[in-house]
């Protein structure tokens, strides 16, 4: 739904661009056109999401397909936008419900 709308595509793009930038709700507002209050509120009401938990859960897609090319966490900690392998996994965890480690064991 928010790729359809103009505004949001440009944030969304963005974001799905480049997933490692640290992404403020100020930024996306700017790359929508918006106000961060409009934009925040126009967001959810569009995807159903915070931009901020859908950046989460795309991080965590990117994060996963990494994982499943064969790349090692502290690099896909990286490309994501986390600072370290302890945070992505943590976030992970929190997203997909267990780590990076027992996920990638189950695929």
């Amino acid at each position: 739904a928010g790729l359809s709308d103009e505004r949001l595509a440009r944030a969304i793009t963005s974001m799905h661009e480049r997933p490692e930038r640290a992404w403020s709700l100020e930024d996306l507002a700017n790359e929508a056109g918006m106000s961060r209050t409009r934009f925040a509120a126009y967001f959810r009401e569009k995807t159903g999401l915070t931009p901020v938990d859908y950046l989460t859960r795309w991080r965590m897609t990117v994060a996963q397909n990494m994982l499943m090319k064969g790349s090692a966490i502290k690099s896909v900690s990286r490309a994501v936008g986390y600072e370290n392998p302890t945070s992505l996994s943590r976030t992970f965890t929190k997203i997909v419900g267990c780590s990076p480690a027992k996920w990638l064991k189950s695929k």
